[in-house]
């Protein structure tokens, strides 16, 4: 048996924490611990869907799982008897209440238990975020009443602040409330600056009586704090340098001491002022919100953080917290421990500090934290990686680390190993799982990076990596914009997303759904066409308004509607739009807050190349990276509060003002801290960030004021690039829709120009028919009235209804030719799927693939040139037989309204 029952264990990126994690937890259930009494926490719910996923799939198929063998060796017990159990823990398992959940989620159940003491309902809403504006006027009011307007006032104007930057101030000072003890800001008087210029002026005549040179008075000129902070001479210990040398004496050197000391005293007081009123302010601003949360039934996540936290230090105690809680919690499991933030930390303490007290008696309790404070990236949301070696330490927890990467290649463990081994703090290079000495490093610098990236695409596209495969990753969500535009420019027909996970509302059953109820409430028919192409209905389905109750709650109504419509596929999309809809009391509101829905889908689309933020993209892996240097330069401007911590306690606050270190010696000290740990959470990303690959990395970086700058890297390229399986090459498909500029005007007289109308709409309509083929998911009519609805978005403004019904009736012989439909039996079908070939790029219609011989369908409107569309198709039969090298058979396919017409190829072999 090697079971540790504390633990913290240290795990690199790729080195295997999801696997650690999951046999840890079915360790415990095989270990005779209860299903309800062990608590797994995450910090997204993506996370805690994949784990209660992977935990069930693997006991499930416990006989096929690597983990089964980890199990056996976590537990003592043999692979026999863990199967011999398997079906009893599987059948707990699945009879439990599952404590599988977010650290938000989790402390929002333990809030629920004693919503009463805090005048909360016990079924108040989490993560709503309604209450800003609200707030806003709310606080304005209470200021009013509590005689703090002016004051309001007078403090916007003497710090040159809006309302929204004094907003930010006060939610900044929220967050850290647990921390803080802000009723000893006391109320202070704002300091004139008066006794530091008197100095400056005296300084100023000395040099003057002496000579300096022009240009030297005119650095002894300031009016505003700002201005004084500024010089450069407050960094140094007297005027023994530069022009001011030959002129001074210890009389002006006493005075520049005189100084920086009146500038030491005139901050701090300053601090005092700003400090001060931000702490009246506050009282305002906390009363304030804690009475709209109570009249509203609202809290926000860090809201729910904040109340438990004062509830467990001034109302209750932490006993009763864990009585109240019914002993229920025996083990408690922890992922990504780096990121958890010192308050989520003090209220979990009292039930770690249960568990702990279980060693040495019969109680079976324990502790699993997991983590890497390489990958701690979140210290601006309050996380701190500090608290991985303290937990460690005042805890006593046993410690292991994984030190093998197994999600990259071979040189990318090695790049990344090189890149970041004496930068990173303790940095140990990672072993690599996989013995062949494969993956590719490429490593662009250049003043622009845009050519790069776009290269990096088209590379990838050429050695037939699938666009799904592919993830951009930028620094900031501007950046994300910028590149999707550039792609999607050079690649028209590429598919591309922003996020890595699909929305709910994205989901095509929910986008169904959805419409459904629009067309129910406001009666418009287009939400009525598109429930019935999105759901694969027919046009003629019974669907009545007056039959259906808007006035019922949306969760009532939609479980109608969908037991009604038979809606319901089987996926957990459906019950997850169900229990979004539980949270509404009337759809108005419900079909109101859909468009700003952020749940994630569960059974995701994950086609199309990716565009997403380093911060977005930790926790997940992507065959090739392409990870983009910052477009533009920094914002440079820094917190207006600064927090000084001695490991997880807040020692000092500070009020930032440029200059500041030159004159307090303290501040000086917290700055370089808190610039020490900017410089950490840099690199911390860029771990984050070059780890996400598996396969290849492009690093496409800038020659000056680089985001990479830190790393010095230099240019390099090695490994060998490949796609990860067998795919056809992928290209930039040659055929773009055409717009003209002058399409269906009234001025065209001259024959040639009707002539090029003609061509024009034909080339529109050979287009349009491609695309419509292409939209296809299946080759039925259900299918059919999908894409064509696809069809009418994109080419109604080019086509007339004529050629729109046109186009459907190809099809339909299509999806209904039976000589069509018996080549498709058994084969993998491949829709416009492009090729290079003979340093040209091609595009084929529909590709056939079987294990013994490929087909190749080339789709003709008009047997007009039907020598070049045999030669077309011979040309593509070559390309296939080279990448194949099977057989290959082509056809071309000719679409009239009147019927279907498969030609075998003349050039057959």
């Amino acid at each position: 048996m090697n079971f540790s029952p504390y633990l913290a264990l240290e795990a690199s990126a790729g080195s295997g924490k999801t696997f650690a994690l999951s046999v840890r937890y079915l360790s415990l259930l095989f270990m005779g611990a209860n299903p309800q009494k062990i608590v797994a926490l995450t910090f997204t719910n993506k996370s805690a869907s994949e784990m209660k996923i992977r935990i069930f799939e693997t006991l499930k198929h416990l006989q096929n799982k690597d983990e089964l063998e980890a199990i056996s060796i976590q537990t003592g017990m043999s692979k026999e008897m863990l199967l011999y159990e398997k079906e009893r823990v599987l059948k707990d398992f699945l009879e439990a209440d599952i404590k599988i959940a977010t650290l938000d989620s989790f402390f929002s159940l333990i809030l629920r238990h004693f919503a009463l003491h805090v005048g909360l309902q016990p079924d108040f809403k989490v993560g709503q975020n309604t209450l800003d504006e609200v707030l806003v006027e709310r606080f304005i009011a209470q200021c009013k009443r509590h005689n703090l307007y002016h004051a309001l006032i007078a403090f916007s104007l003497y710090e040159d602040k809006k309302l929204s930057d004094i907003f930010s101030l006060l939610n900044m000072l929220y967050q850290k409330k647990s921390e803080l003890n802000i009723r000893a800001f006391h109320e202070a008087k704002y300091p004139s600056l008066q006794p530091c210029l008197e100095l400056l002026a005296r300084i100023r005549e000395h040099f003057e009586r002496s000579g300096l040179s022009e240009r030297g008075m005119a650095t002894l000129k300031a009016q505003t704090l700002r201005d004084l902070l500024a010089k450069k001479y407050l960094e140094k210990e007297d005027f023994g340098y530069w022009d001011y040398k030959k002129h001074a004496n210890e009389e002006v050197n006493a005075l520049l001491g005189e100084l920086k000391e009146a500038l030491s005293a005139h901050v701090n007081a300053k601090e005092a002022y700003i400090l001060g009123e931000l702490g009246k302010l506050f009282s305002v601003y906390d009363e304030s919100l804690s009475v709209l949360m109570r009249e509203y039934g609202e809290l926000a996540f860090d809201d729910v953080s904040n109340v438990l936290y004062t509830l467990l230090r001034e109302e209750i105690s932490r006993a009763f917290l864990y009585f109240r809680l019914d002993g229920s919690i025996e083990h408690l499991l922890i992922d990504e421990f780096q990121d958890t933030s010192i308050v989520q930390y003090q209220i979990l303490l009292p039930i770690i500090e249960e568990i702990r007290a279980g060693q040495g008696v019969k109680a079976f309790k324990t502790l699993f934290f997991v983590g890497d404070v390489k990958q701690s990236i979140y210290r601006f949301r309050g996380g701190a990686k500090e608290l991985f070696d303290y937990a460690k330490e005042t805890l006593h927890l046993d410690v292991n680390s994984l030190d093998t990467n197994y999600r990259s290649t071979y040189e990318v463990v090695q790049f990344v190993n090189e890149i970041f081994t004496g930068k990173i703090k303790g940095y140990t290079a990672q072993k690599v799982a996989k013995e062949q000495r494969d993956g590719y490093i490429n490593v662009r610098m250049d003043e622009r990076i845009e050519s790069f990236v776009l290269e990096a695409i088209e590379r990838l596209l050429k050695e037939g990596v699938m666009p799904k495969d592919i993830a951009l990753l930028v620094h900031t969500n501007k950046d994300a914009n910028v590149l999707k535009g550039l792609v999607q420019e050079h690649f028209p027909f590429l598919h591309v997303r922003l996020e890595a996970t699909l929305k709910l509302i994205e989901v095509r059953s929910i986008k169904a759904l959805i419409s459904l109820l629009k067309y129910l409430y406001f009666g418009d028919e287009l939400y009525k066409a598109a429930f019935f192409v999105l759901s694969g209905k027919r046009w003629d389905t019974p669907l009545h308004r007056n039959l259906w109750n808007v006035n019922e709650s949306p969760y009532v109504l939609m479980e109608k509607l969908i037991r009604s419509f038979e809606l319901f596929d089987g996926s957990s999309d459906c019950l997850a739009f169900l229990e979004v809809a539980s949270r509404y009391e009337e759809i108005e509101s419900f079909l109101f807050d859909l468009e700003t829905l952020s749940t994630e889908a569960k059974s995701e689309d994950t086609d199309g190349l990716r565009i997403l933020t380093v911060h977005k993209s930790k926790g997940l892996e992507f065959e090739h990276v392409i990870l983009c240097d910052k477009l533009g330069r920094d914002n440079n401007r820094s917190d207006t509060l600064l927090f000084s911590y001695d490991e997880v306690n807040l020692q000092g606050l500070y009020v930032s003002m440029s200059g500041r270190e030159s004159v307090d010696t303290l501040y000086a000290t917290a700055k370089d801290k808190e610039n020490l740990l900017n410089d950490e959470d840099r690199l911390n990303a860029l771990y984050v960030a070059f780890t996400r690959a598996k396969h290849s990395l492009f690093v496409c970086a800038k020659s000056e004021h680089s985001a990479f700058e830190i790393l010095n890297l230099t240019p390099l390229e090695r490994g060998v690039l490949h796609a990860s399986f067998k795919e056809l090459p992928q290209a930039v498909p040659p055929m773009s829709l055409f717009l003209p500029e002058r399409y269906g005007s009234q001025d065209i007289y001259k024959a040639e120009e009707e002539e090029r109308e003609w061509e024009v709409s034909s080339m529109t309509f050979g287009i349009a028919q491609h695309y419509l083929l292409e939209m296809l998911d299946d080759f039925n009519e259900k299918a059919l009235e999908r894409a064509y609805l696809a069809l009418q978005n994109r080419f109604a403004p080019l086509l007339d209804e004529t050629a729109l019904k046109s186009l459907y009736k190809r099809a339909l012989n299509l999806v209904t030719c039976k000589e069509f439909l018996s080549l498709l039996k058994g084969a993998r079908v491949h829709k416009e799927q492009p090729l290079i070939y003979q340093q040209e790029r091609k595009q084929i219609d529909l590709l056939l693939e079987f294990s013994d011989k490929i087909i190749v369908i080339d789709y003709k409107s008009s047997k007009k040139q039907s020598a070049k569309h045999h030669a077309q198709v011979k040309l593509y039969q070559e390309a296939l037989m080279e990448i194949y090298s099977l057989p290959v058979e082509g056809y071309i396919c000719y679409l009239s309204e009147e019927k279907v017409e498969l030609i075998k190829n003349l050039y057959n072999t």
